[in-house]
């Protein structure tokens, strides 16, 4: 997870306190109708959502789910850029 910390925030070029990396192991999961290694993965940011940055982390997180028998052709990932207004932290949100 370290790693994948690591990826979103130089990538995103976000201070590494504001990542929150989760994973759900074990989760009964089926891909194509298999029940295979597969992954589904969000990333939620207050900007830095764009074609270069999802490519990046698209790659990284396809690699580093690779040493965990996960191909890429098994991976998706929903990248999402949600307005400040629509995040709350410490009880209230980022625009104020």
């Amino acid at each position: 997870m370290k790693q994948a910390s690591k990826l979103v925030s130089s990538t995103l070029g976000k201070p590494e306190s504001y990542v929150a990396i989760a994973v759900n192991d074990g989760v009964s999961l089926m891909w194509g109708g298999e029940d295979t290694p597969a992954a589904l993965c969000q990333l939620v940011s207050l900007g830095a959502i764009n074609l270069e940055n999802n490519k990046k982390v698209s790659e990284g997180v396809c690699e580093m789910l690779k040493n965990f028998g996960i191909p890429g052709t098994k991976v998706y990932i929903e990248f999402r850029d949600v307005a400040r207004e629509n995040m709350g932290y410490d009880g209230r949100t980022f625009a104020g």
